[in-house]
């Protein structure tokens, strides 16, 4: 095969205007009708010749020799064969471009270019070439090796054969050679470097075909081994969790229009990477296949889309482009292992027969990745519509000034994986905090996934700045989209810092209390009654526990260090009571109350809902007034006292007892010395003075700790 450049300075008219000189390729503002033209003379003597255009926008019809050869939707590759209609020199070339009328391409979201956006070249093939393949595998053996399957198809296949090769560093792995008549070739790779976007390993895959012996024909593509899958909630890279974080990039850079420097490319795709993200959505459209290369080498994940935007899909024309389009990119870009699935659509009101007939293209071409689209619909239409047409996973536009939106989503379409397409916009405009508090929201939806709220990636609208002259405020300002993290030319703005950082926490679980900060006391507690506090006991007791609840090797030792001590709290002692079996603690009270407060109420041993049969006596609590009557109050496990620890091996727990209210968390160390304290107030059947209080122990195995009585 032989590449000839058509790049370079051609000839320009608008309308029926006279004609200037124009680079190809180049993106110029909408104009209606435009032409551009050249002449080329035939290289070398070739048995095919095909004319291949990378991508035009958003209408062509193209003429050589003044014979029209084709047309062109927006985007995607063509290529023409022009061998019977071309001759060795002073060939014409022209191509009508119509980037205003087109019922599919220019759309209202954003600046629209017209234009020959891409390469143009001359391929010069041998009669018997190359036409497809496509290289795909699983991976097995726990991830070190791979069923990789390769499937090629030539023009004539008689009396061909395929040689397939595989390297990585320029190493030998796989030789192979096979009929052009047998089925795909399938072999197993064992010892493989998989592709992450930590580790983006890549092999270098070449298909020779040859011809009654010789080589007619050769591809050359970078491959990566790597197996993205989901469950309900999640999506796995290589068997491990991943949550896409990542943003939306439209393909402009600055005043580029469609046709961004391959420097600018890669600069961008960079600069995401160092933000912490692991994908980029290419919105809304196919963008210049070299991004993909790049997002290969540096590890991104991207997503492809045909480029509607709120687009009619009932329309017939409309409908049929973009399938067009989707098929076309998802041939040309297939064997990327940074393409994690296709989105079908954008932000366009659910058509049932688009829908199915999208999700087929996607799956007829690429069985081997996940499908949906890009939406904003209700939750209800959503749930019932994705499944209609069998989406692998739900997305959704959560735009708000709170979350509440996104939560009832996550709630809602809780039995597929969940991605916020889109979130953020003017909404968190120049708003460090809200965004960090929205990302920290959905780390949790993440980190504590389950069917009542989960999240498996979020991507924030939107990248960069871009020029839109039709939404203004607050979205638009003098014409320019103002929801980025940089800015048209890639300075970072006021969410820049912001966004980083909270990148960064996402997998980490977040407190819903911060256990190191003490919680407010509702209620005015008075003279504390408590005077005897037993620091002793309570340190024996606390070098027991750790003992008894210190995990295997594998996991550091827990070690109770400060125990559930409150030195800040000026209110309460500074070591609780502890209680044990066989104990009986007498308090001097005195006072006339129609309420006597008990703190505490929590145990170091036994204690709900870690240990301890649900209602076992505790202690028994023994008033005692000046008439010398008495009354007495059982206390249980569960309904009145709890364990003291809300950490409970890997995970926070939350300790509730029916009757008791919960009056401060606290703790000295996030991964295990947290703990809580409970409150019950009772109210006396007698009015006379009350003279004492006896606590007694029921000898059940509980060593309660009480911290004051009001």
């Amino acid at each position: 095969m032989l590449t000839q450049s058509l790049n370079g300075i051609w000839n320009y008219k608008i309308g029926k205007g006279g004609e200037r000189k124009i680079k190809v390729p180049f993106s110029a503002l909408a104009v209606g009708h435009s032409e551009c033209s050249r002449s080329f003379h035939v290289a070398a003597e070739y048995e095919k010749i095909y004319l291949k255009f990378d991508g035009i926008t958003y209408s062509a019809k193209v003429f050589v020799n003044e014979a029209e050869i084709g047309k062109m939707l927006p985007y995607c590759e063509y290529s023409f064969d022009i061998t019977d209609c071309v001759k060795r020199r002073g060939n014409s070339l022209r191509v009508e471009l119509e980037d205003i009328s087109p019922a599919f391409g220019p759309t209202e979201g954003w600046e629209n270019f017209g234009g020959i956006i891409r390469d143009v070249s001359l391929v010069y093939l041998p009669e018997n070439h190359i036409e497809n393949v496509f290289a795909h595998s699983v991976l097995t053996e726990n991830y070190k090796s791979a069923e990789l399957t390769v499937e090629t198809e030539c023009t004539n296949t008689n009396n061909s054969e395929f040689e397939i090769s595989l390297s990585y560093g320029g190493k030998s792995v796989l030789e192979y050679t096979q009929s052009a008549l047998e089925a795909p070739v399938k072999v197993t790779i064992n010892d493989i470097h998989p592709w992450s976007p930590e580790n983006p390993e890549l092999y270098v895959l070449t298909v020779r075909l040859k011809t009654c012996g010789t080589v007619t024909d050769t591809y050359i593509c970078k491959y990566g081994f790597r197996e993205l899958s989901h469950d309900r909630h999640r999506f796995f890279l290589n068997g491990r969790p991943l949550f896409l974080v990542g943003v939306c990039k439209h393909e402009m850079v600055a005043d580029s229009g469609h046709c961004p420097t391959e420097r600018q490319m890669r600069d961008d795709l960079l600069m995401i990477k160092e933000t912490g993200c692991n994908f980029v959505r290419l919105v809304h459209y196919p963008h210049n296949k070299k991004i993909l290369d790049f997002a290969d080498e540096i590890g991104l994940f991207v997503s492809e889309e045909p480029g509607l935007w709120w687009s009619d899909t009932s329309d017939t024309e409309i409908a049929k482009a973009s399938l067009e389009v989707l098929k076309r990119t998802i041939l040309r870009d297939r064997n990327h292992p940074c393409i994690a699935f296709w989105l079908c659509f954008n932000e366009c009101r659910f058509t049932e027969n688009f829908l199915i007939d999208s999700a087929a293209v996607c799956r007829k071409y690429d069985p081997t990745r996940m499908v949906s689209g890009a939406n904003c619909m209700s939750d209800e239409d959503t749930k019932k519509y994705y499944g209609i047409c069998n989406f692998d996973f739900y997305t959704m536009h959560p735009y708000s000034a709170t979350f509440e939106r996104a939560r009832q989503s996550a709630e809602f379409l809780n039995d597929k994986p969940l991605i916020f397409t889109e979130w953020g916009g003017y909404y968190v405009y120049n708003n460090p905090s809200l965004l960090a508090d929205f990302i920290e929201e959905m780390n949790r939806l993440y980190t504590e996934a389950s069917d009542d709220g989960a999240l498996a990636g979020a991507f924030f609208w939107c990248w960069a700045e871009v020029n839109d002259f039709n939404r203004g405020a607050p979205a638009c300002t003098d014409g320019r989209l103002k929801e980025g993290l940089v800015t048209y030319d890639r300075k970072p703005l006021l969410n820049f810092d912001a966004f980083c950082k909270s990148v960064s926490e996402i997998g980490k679980k977040k407190e819903e209390t911060p256990f190191w900060h003490t919680a407010e006391i509702e209620m005015d507690f008075g003279k504390n009654y408590l005077k005897n506090g037993d620091f002793h006991r309570l340190e024996e007791k606390m070098k027991q526990i750790s003992t008894e609840m210190s995990p295997s090797s594998v996991m550091r030792p827990r070690k109770l260090t400060k125990g559930p001590v409150l030195k800040e709290v000026l209110s309460l002692n500074d070591i609780p009571v502890m209680i044990c079996d066989g104990d009986e603690l007498q308090i001097e009270y005195n006072r006339f109350t129609e309420n006597v407060t008990i703190v505490g109420l929590v145990s170091m041993s036994k204690g709900y809902p870690l240990s301890g049969e649900y209602g076992e006596d505790v202690f028994t609590l023994e008033i005692s007034y000046d008439s010398g009557e008495t009354e007495k109050h059982a206390f249980k496990n569960g309904v009145d006292v709890t364990t003291a620890f809300t950490v409970h091996k890997s995970s926070r727990i939350n300790p509730v007892a029916e009757s008791a209210k919960r009056t401060l968390t606290f703790g000295y160390d996030k991964n295990f010395e947290c703990y809580v304290i409970n409150s019950v107030t009772l109210k006396t059947e007698n009015r006379s003075k009350i003279k004492q209080l006896s606590f007694h122990s029921s000898d059940n195995g509980y060593d309660l700790l009480l911290y004051g009585v009001f």
